[in-house]
């Protein structure tokens, strides 16, 4: 009769300890799944009027549009990809005769990804191993359309945090 006891006794520990191990094993599959602990993405810039459209970086490429919600219709000059510590790079000269790389009407949006026909805008900051974090600064160059040719060039930087694909 002790001996039936004793193996009860043992199966209810080894079946309560077991439930609790398989609860454990779930949660950590869940939180290994969700990835809470990484950075949010997000993309903003710190001017009224602009924002960014499914913003990713791919092979040190930026991936995604952004909008230019000002009244202004805008002519884009350069933009630049930088890692969050890195200064502002160089404003561009931008002589009288000079073309922009695309221009935005009010509204408007400017695509830059790898495609032919599109913007590709490098990253060389970025990694170029899948699922890394990448924080870093888009630096946009522009001038409104009703901008006089001996206007300086305007900037606007957003600050991104995004996963590499």
């Amino acid at each position: 009769m002790i001996g039936k006891k004793a193996g009860q006794a043992a199966m209810e520990y080894l079946m309560t300890y077991g439930w609790a191990l398989l609860v454990i094993v779930i949660v950590i599959a869940i939180l290994l799944i969700m990835n809470p602990f990484s950075a949010p993405q997000s993309c903003k810039f710190d001017q009224i009027g602009f924002a960014c459209n499914n913003i990713a970086v791919t092979n040190q490429t930026l991936l995604g549009s952004f909008t230019n919600g000002n009244n202004n219709a805008i002519k884009i000059y350069a933009v630049n990809c930088t890692k969050s510590s890195a200064a502002q790079p160089a404003t561009p000269v931008v002589s009288s005769g000079a073309s922009p790389i695309g221009e935005i009407g009010r509204q408007g949006a400017f695509e830059f990804t790898t495609a032919a026909g599109s913007h590709k805008i490098s990253c060389p900051d970025a990694s170029t191993t899948a699922g890394t974090d990448f924080s870093g600064k888009i630096w946009v160059f522009y001038k409104n359309s009703e901008d006089g040719t001996d206007y300086p060039v305007r900037v606007v930087s957003a600050n991104l945090v995004t996963k590499t694909l």
